[in-house]
């Protein structure tokens, strides 16, 4: 998951909402992170792509579902999207509802681009994945998915059966769990993810339409995505790089020729969005070193390996370094 990706509290939130969790629970719920029960629950709260990466996976562990990504996405109301939520409730119609998703969904979902494009006598909503399809991108993937058919049919404010759900990916060992959360037919191995709905709902009158709060959030929406725009361009560019190139250890001087800037400019840039190259480096791969690791298929040595490292002992240096302890240790704890 990339390093500059940052998800609001609020939905790891709801995520111990949905488990039902206890203070044990949300203990176990945190494990590996760097936060605590009181962080969550922090209303403004933040948090890192690394961090969320652990929320999931063991959230995934605590539910026991498979599809808990579907579970999760098609309870997950409008309002949990803050501002931009407001914004897509209060469109006069699902034609606003998607103009709005398009224009600030970064604010909310940095893990995936959404596209739409009119078919005619259909209207395609595509999502592109931007982070690995391991099991925490499959939960991301199902999540969207599910919940952008609870905003469609919040807005249409009936089931809509003639949706048809495009999966790219091979259907997973719970594919026959989509038919519990999804109401339309489903297929698998496609190109891409996307909700395919008749063109004609685009115009149905939105009963919650209200024009002046909508305008009033689009707003806010704006200032909110000003405000995040210069931390998100050269931070983004860098971890997209790295994710594109798995097992090379790019430097500094590296990077900066890919992206046609010198050096000492990109440093220059990533201080001015309060980071620097090594944090960014380190929690890419760190993210791929516990993809690795939860496979029964990888030693340490092979990990090492698969993330560019040419000895061992520096890999297992900077493990310490990432997290506190071996990876032997790491993999000890999850067997234990």
């Amino acid at each position: 998951m990339s390093s500059i990706l940052q998800f609001q509290a609020t939905y790891s939130r709801m995520v111990a909402r949905e488990l039902g969790l206890d203070d044990a629970g949300l203990t176990a719920l945190l494990a590996g992170t760097s936060l605590t029960p009181q962080h969550l629950f922090q209303l403004d709260q933040q948090i890192s792509a690394a961090d969320q990466y652990l929320i999931i996976h063991n959230g995934l562990r605590l539910s026991g579902n498979p599809a808990f990504g579907l579970q999760f996405g098609s309870r997950l109301p409008v309002t949990s999207h803050g501002t931009l939520g407001v914004a897509m409730s209060t469109g006069a119609n699902l034609r606003e509802c998607f103009k709005a998703i398009a224009r600030f969904q970064l604010l909310r979902a940095q893990f995936v681009r959404v596209s739409y494009l009119d078919e005619g006598e259909h209207f395609r909503i595509a999502m592109q994945l931007q982070v690995p399809l391991d099991e925490v991108g499959l939960f991301l993937i199902e999540a969207m998915v599910a919940s952008t058919q609870w905003a469609i049919e919040f807005v249409l404010g009936r089931p809509v059966p003639e949706t048809e759900y495009r999966l790219g990916y091979p259907a997973p060992a719970h594919a026959e769990r989509y038919g519990e959360y999804l109401h339309g037919r489903c297929s698998f191995g496609h190109d891409t993810t996307a909700l395919v709905i008749p063109s004609s709902l685009l115009s149905v009158n939105n009963p919650f339409s209200d024009p002046e709060a909508c305008q009033q959030a689009w707003q806010q929406c704006e200032r909110l995505e000003a405000a995040m725009r210069p931390r998100e361009r050269w931070q983004a560019r860098i971890s997209s790089l790295l994710q594109q190139h798995p097992g090379q250890l790019w430097t500094l001087p590296e990077v900066a020729a890919t992206l046609n800037v010198s050096p000492r400019t990109l440093l220059r840039h990533l201080q001015a969005e309060g980071t620097c190259y090594q944090a960014i480096l380190d929690e890419e791969l760190y993210r791929q070193a516990l993809l690795h690791l939860e496979s029964p298929r990888h030693t340490v040595a092979s990990v090492a390996a698969a993330l560019g490292y040419q000895d061992v002992s520096a890999f297992r240096r900077a493990f310490k370094r990432w997290t506190g302890h071996t990876p032997q240790a790491h993999l000890a704890s999850r067997k234990g």
